[in-house]
């Protein structure tokens, strides 16, 4: 039965979509986005477009903050209040209303990150190309700007938006095109730029065995790799473009329940053979992670080359778990380990409850599906949940902050309902990157979760991807 429905998959992609290849590039992205705002791209899909539709204010390129839509800035950290002072460039049409406009949707009711936003309490247009930013007293440089970089602040065109409703913004691409579920296809705005393509049409493909169908013909050039199709001949190193340290691997461990104390994690911890199941289960495309921040990411910040704290030791991980609080009634309580019940994350599941149960506990392995999981892992339940996070943008902060913030409990991010009041008010201040390595290590200590891995992304490409270089960063 299987059968028959994926050639019947198949046989309606061939007869139904677009014959012709009237585009220049195509990627296959995994499900719509929600919407084509960019105050909605919360989602990773939606990410992923905004790069090649939108523009902000600042840019992130690699773990640096970049200048973008901006000509020249000034930060004054006046008291009582900061001010960050902008000049705009002037070769796109961009004018201060739109920013002043597109900061002002931002900080509306009803705005996804609004909170994340708060600290702008004011901006106050000085001329066509110029502004500045009124922000709250403890706002610091690379906060606010680190905030402007997101696809949430993306600038849009006034004028469009108000004429005919469209989300007109600043970046590479328009949309001309969107039939949902089915495809996007954007076109080029400056012709002139020979270095990315004119046209590009995102396919939606939930299934990679469809998406690896239609690279074979011809009709895909771009998509991720799932763990089973990594060993597919098609699959070499020219045609394979890997993506390292933008995400992590993690079980959240709830924190509502008082016998998963500070050595009861910690045993939980230890009792990983991490080393083994990134070799022989994941086939050595994982990177090892320091605290919640994937190692490569890691190297690249600091400089320097720091190992994981928890090695696997078994015996290390018996003796904890004997000195935690509920010991030994903790060996006879059954827990609950959760997850997403699709293959991949079932055997990497299976490995670590395995792990779990040869130091004495008791656990049940639950599949579930991605809605349930998460939205009952937001409200509290669940003993341990096997979950991935995926870094909304390349800052170390980013690692830490809405995993441990005691204000962004469950959905929000803290999917451990870990509090610390410590540690949110250092998060809060955020001062620069040698109190990001100090808080990194003792998250690391207090081991408010299991501490796994960072997947490594893998995206299979074909000649005419590889001849636009460019587009690697859009993957």
């Amino acid at each position: 039965m299987r059968t028959i429905s994926f050639l019947l998959v198949f046989l309606s992609l061939t007869f139904c979509q677009k014959e012709e290849r009237d585009f220049e590039i195509s990627f296959a992205f995994p499900s719509d986005p929600p919407s084509l705002d960019p105050l909605y791209a919360t989602d990773l899909v939606s990410q992923k477009l905004a790069r090649f539709l939108f523009a902000g204010l600042y840019e992130f390129q690699n773990s640096e903050i970049k200048q973008n839509l901006v000509k020249e800035d000034l930060f004054l950290p006046t008291k009582p209040f900061p001010k960050l002072i902008i000049n705009l460039k002037s070769d796109n049409g961009l004018l201060a209303d739109d920013v002043v406009f597109s900061i002002k949707r931002l900080l509306q009711d009803g705005s996804p990150r609004r909170g994340d936003y708060l600290m702008i309490k004011d901006i106050v247009k000085t001329s066509n190309s110029s502004f500045y930013l009124l922000l709250d007293e403890n706002t610091v440089e690379r906060e606010i700007k680190e905030k402007l970089a997101l696809p949430f602040a993306s600038i849009l065109s006034q004028k469009s938006f108000r004429n005919n409703d469209s989300f007109d913004s600043f970046g590479l691409y328009r949309v001309e095109e969107w039939k949902k579920n089915e495809f996007l296809k954007l076109d080029l705005k400056d012709k002139n730029q020979s270095q990315f393509p004119k046209t590009i049409l995102i396919r939606i493909l939930p299934q990679s065995t469809t998406a690896l169908f239609l690279y074979k013909k011809n009709k895909i050039d771009s998509f991720k790799l799932t763990d089973f199709l990594l060993t597919i001949p098609e699959a070499d190193k020219n045609h394979t473009k890997v993506k390292q340290g933008k995400s992590i691997q993690y079980v959240a461990i709830n924190h509502k329940n008082p016998c998963f104390d500070k050595k009861f994690r910690q045993a939980l911890n230890f009792a990983i053979p991490r080393e083994l199941i990134i070799q022989k289960l994941l086939e050595n495309r994982a990177d090892p992670i320091i605290g919640p921040v994937p190692k490569p990411f890691f190297d690249s910040v600091f400089k320097n080359d720091q190992m994981p704290l928890y090695n696997f030791d078994r015996n290390k991980s018996l003796s904890l778990l004997k000195d935690s609080k509920c010991y030994p009634k903790i060996l006879e309580t059954e827990l609950e380990f959760r997850m997403r019940g699709d293959d991949e994350n079932q055997a990497k599941g299976r490995a670590i409850v395995q792990s779990l149960r040869d130091i004495g506990l008791k656990v049940r392995l639950l599949g579930m599906e991605k809605a349930p999981l998460y939205k009952e892992n937001g409200e509290g339940k669940g003993d341990l949940t096997l979950l991935t996070w995926y870094s909304d943008f390349p800052s170390v902060w980013n690692f830490i902050d809405p995993l441990f913030h005691e204000k962004k409990l469950g959905n929000g991010g803290n999917r451990s309902h870990y509090i610390n009041s410590k540690l949110t008010k250092r998060l809060d201040q955020k001062r620069n990157f040698e109190d990001a390595r100090n808080l990194i290590h003792e998250v690391e200590e207090d081991a408010p979760i299991i501490f796994l891995w960072s997947i490594q992304e893998n995206y299979l490409v074909s000649d005419k991807f590889i001849r636009y270089e460019s587009l690697s960063d859009f993957l």
